[in-house]
């Protein structure tokens, strides 16, 4: 994951540059998270790898009102969170709680962070796997479960606004075009982003505004999507919804093992450097694209190096693999 610091992008792993921002004090009638960010053996990946990330201080009780499957692979639950004050940027995760667990699950909200200022819910989509939080997803998640939550995250847009000097509230970025380009589950942070785009773009907010979130007016983005199959493609629905309401904004849908239906928005292959490179001469105007990867560690990486080769400064590409 890249970071702002010191005001420049910094290509190295948060984890290895920033201090900790850890929890406060919590209120009396918010229960003690099952274990504490420290490197303790067996605690479990998540909260080691992302110790040294930006955390919210509040943790909240939520309870599960939906439970879905949103490919064979991928089940999804929807959080009613209990306390109002919380609230997220799209691409950040969650500490998941789970009672009679000691290892804290973390997983990134695939729903935008308007939902969340409306409804007060959020949607987590969690493939499978043995690791114990998401097992729990899979196989004892049901509605009217309780868990507690807490917001983190650096991976978000818009990123963090850059101060100019000490007392300033910082500078807004350029109207950069944006590329998202996600592998397998790694989409979810990046749907948050898009789907908060889309829903400000339907209500006409402009960018700059009191909503965080939007796209600023004229400014193209994409999203480059690969998954094994066209089955295990997540929110097809919505996603699709993107491409048909926003002529701004493209969707491309990648398959690496079976090939896809057709007619569809899918082509069979990987996210080549020639897509990538295609996709930059498509989004380039005055600025090459600010991009967000989120995928299997080798496929942020290779996909870095091919944007940087396509012409994208390498502290304009930013991209989280901490699972």
């Amino acid at each position: 994951m890249r970071v702002l610091v010191k005001g420049v992008w910094s290509p190295l792993r948060v984890f290895h540059k920033l201090k900790p921002r850890l929890m406060s004090t919590l209120t009396p009638e918010e229960p003690a998270p099952a274990a504490p960010i420290s490197r303790v053996a067996g605690q479990g990946k998540h909260l080691v790898i992302t110790a040294e990330q930006t955390r919210q201080p509040l943790v909240t009780a939520a309870t599960v009102t939906r439970v879905w499957q949103a490919s064979p692979s991928v089940r999804c639950l929807t959080l009613a969170v209990h306390d109002p004050r919380v609230s997220f940027k799209g691409g950040q995760w969650v500490d998941l709680f789970i009672p009679g667990l000691e290892i804290v699950g973390g997983f990134s909200m695939c729903s935008p962070p308007r939902q969340l200022a409306q409804e007060g819910t959020l949607d987590l989509g969690v493939k499978y796997s043995k690791w114990p939080p998401a097992l729990w997803v899979h196989e004892e998640c049901k509605v009217g479960s309780e868990v507690h939550i807490r917001v983190g995250g650096d991976f978000h847009y818009p990123p963090s606004p850059l101060p100019q000097k000490e007392g300033d509230r910082g500078f807004s970025l350029p109207p950069y075009p944006l590329l998202l380009v996600g592998g397998g589950v790694g989409v979810n942070p990046l749907a948050s982003m898009l789907f908060q785009i889309h829903s400000l773009h339907r209500l006409g907010v402009p960018a700059g505004g009191e909503v965080e979130g939007a796209l600023p007016e004229g400014t193209k983005g994409a999203m480059l999507y690969s998954a094994r199959t066209y089955e295990e493609i997540l929110y097809k629905e919505e996603l699709n919804k993107v491409a048909e309401e926003m002529s701004n904004f493209r969707v491309s849908y990648f398959t690496t093992r079976e090939a896809p239906p057709n007619p569809s928005l899918a082509t069979h292959g990987r996210i080549t450097a020639s897509t990538l490179s295609q996709a930059v001469s498509s989004l380039s105007a005055s600025h090459p694209p600010l991009c967000y990867l989120c995928g299997p560690p080798c496929m942020s990486e290779d996909v870095s190096r091919h944007l940087q080769d396509a012409g994208v400064p390498r502290e304009r590409i930013l991209y989280e693999k901490w699972w």
